[in-house]
């Protein structure tokens, strides 16, 4: 039986995030007792607030409630959101969402713990992700139409808010500048036809919940979830390999290490075993993946800007983008010449 998502018309004020989330819970869990809930806050996040719930003694049945950021409405769709959480549901490659709000959502806990830009590193964990993300990827294309990748619509979509001179002046010089690099880029990697495929898009560290007992992982946070191409999502996952707090791309993985990780990845995609990868095309993806990750580094250093605009969470944004534009034009010449 599909799991009945329950959907209600509350509003959660970020500043009263945590009562809020209660009351939510109390919808989801209405025979809780109060004084036998235990609850975690949990601060990973740079974007919204999250809070987890459990009984005494029942961590397992742990309820997750994330109400999202300050008008993160505006850059992100947040229906498409809860139809990207529920697709991948359903092709079990999620949890189960029990409550949309008009400003958050509360959904199962999974049991594990986050990578970190140590664990990322590790063998069996490159093995895993790159193996639960080529079965993400082979979820089906929709049959009715087909759909416009994520990276550059998006890119677009931040560049208009970020620059709109409705709320005051704006860097009219750094825009024209953004603009012409995003213009090249596009057009050079739409060129590689990489494929089109459903993707996480938002693959850092804490977005990986590792169960290493049981020896599986999962991904969490579907915000940017929906079809990119496939050599973006891969591409941005490895620029999280540096972390979020004091990132440090030098983490960025080698070429042997990357080499490794393709070659597993290819494996679990096309149904093979890693000595049935040609070379030719593990190294094909290769070049694609180092060229889209510079799309990475321009998504999150625009998207970064937007967020300096209106989040009231405690991030220097304006840092972050900085430091994501300074590896664009580091990397830039080099890997578009691979």
């Amino acid at each position: 039986m599909e799991n009945q998502v329950l959907k209600v018309d509350i509003s959660i004020d970020i500043e009263h995030a945590l009562e809020g989330a209660r009351g939510i819970l109390k919808l989801v869990r209405p025979a809780w007792k109060e004084e036998s809930i235990n609850h975690k806050v949990f601060d990973n996040g740079i974007t919204n607030k999250m809070f987890g719930f459990h009984e005494n003694g029942r961590k397992s049945d742990t309820v997750l409630v994330r109400v999202n950021g300050n008008k993160t409405e505006i850059f992100l769709d947040r229906k498409a959101e809860v139809e990207s959480f529920e697709l991948l549901h359903h092709h079990k490659c999620a949890p189960l969402l029990y409550c949309v709000f008009n400003n958050g959502l509360a959904y199962q806990f999974i049991k594990g713990t986050t990578l970190t830009p140590q664990t990322v590193r590790k063998d069996v964990v490159c093995r895993l992700v790159g193996q639960e993300m080529a079965r993400m990827h082979k979820i089906p294309l929709p049959t009715d139409h087909k759909p416009e990748a994520q990276t550059f619509k998006l890119i677009r979509k931040f560049m208009g808010i970020a620059f709109d001179d409705s709320d005051g002046p704006v860097d009219t010089e750094l825009e024209a500048r953004l603009r012409a690099e995003v213009r090249e880029l596009e057009l050079l990697l739409v060129d590689l036809n990489s494929p089109l495929v459903f993707c996480h898009n938002d693959l850092l560290v804490h977005n990986i919940i590792y169960n290493e007992e049981e020896g599986n992982l999962s991904f969490i946070d579907y915000e940017y979830a929906g079809y990119n191409y496939q050599a973006a999502d891969i591409g941005n996952h490895f620029c999280e390999f540096a972390g979020i707090d004091n990132a440090d791309f030098s983490l960025y993985p080698d070429r042997g290490l990357q080499l490794r990780w393709l070659r597993g990845y290819l494996a679990a995609y096309r149904g093979l075993v890693e000595d049935d990868v040609s070379d030719e095309d593990v190294e094909k993806l290769y070049r694609e993946v180092n060229k889209f990750a510079l799309a990475a580094h321009l998504f999150w250093g625009i998207w970064s800007l937007v967020q300096h605009k209106f989040s009231q969470i405690d991030f220097d944004y304006k840092g972050y983008s900085q430091l994501r534009m300074n590896e664009y034009y580091k990397y830039k010449e080099k890997n578009l010449a691979l």
